[in-house]
């Protein structure tokens, strides 16, 4: 005899349309378990569909700008690539100037917060540098910070962050809010105008 269902729930199912449902599909993968990555952060305020996170592309709008202003800023040209394959921004210098030609890919990460994050799919690109570009919506508060992989790493290594399993096993790593201990050991990438060309030229050598 089938149990019968309230009204409340049959409102419920109306909404939904089963006729293609197949029972037990995921019953195999189920009794396998399952990996639950924790994140860094206060649960109770980290709202990803908060106003300040509604919009990902106004942040990144927002932050590709914070980041051209500094590029320029510190005498540098930059270009943005017509198809997006990994890189949002090359800096360069023409060499009119009388020193040498130099360019360098950028990959941006714009954040309306403080979040770093980093993935192992930059490693083979030693010549990249990952910005980090925080509180984009307060310019007055923003911070720009420029690592390659490898220093991204270290920090992660510093941080203790190389020992999670969203790092060892899924080479992955995001922490959405850095924390006082954090911004302490990315002190040294924070960017300024002098930083920024002795950055680059220092990628040049590579």
């Amino acid at each position: 005899m089938r149990t019968q269902i309230g009204k409340d729930e049959a409102k419920l199912r109306s909404g939904f349309d089963f006729s293609k449902a197949v029972r037990g599909k995921f019953h195999e993968r189920y009794k396998k378990g399952s990996t639950v990555t924790l994140l860094e952060g206060n649960p109770e305020s980290d709202d990803p569909l908060s106003s300040e996170d509604a919009d990902s592309q106004l942040t990144e709008v927002f932050g590709r700008n914070l980041l051209i202003s500094h590029l320029v800023t510190a005498g540098f040209e930059v270009a943005q690539p017509v198809r997006d394959k990994g890189i949002d921004l090359i800096a360069y210098r023409d060499g009119r100037d009388g020193r040498p030609f130099l360019a360098c890919p950028i990959q941006l990460k714009a954040s309306a917060q403080e979040s770093f994050s980093l993935d192992r799919k930059y490693k083979p690109f030693p010549h990249l540098l990952i910005a980090y570009v925080w509180n984009v919506q307060g310019r007055e508060q923003s911070d720009v910070y420029a690592l390659t992989f490898g220093e991204a790493e270290h920090v992660l290594e510093e941080r203790g962050f190389a020992k999670t399993d969203s790092w060892t096993k899924n080479g992955y790593y995001f922490v959405r809010s850095a924390g006082q201990e954090l911004k302490k050991i990315l002190e040294p990438y924070k960017m300024t105008p002098k930083r920024w060309q002795e950055k680059l030229q220092a990628l040049q050598a590579l």
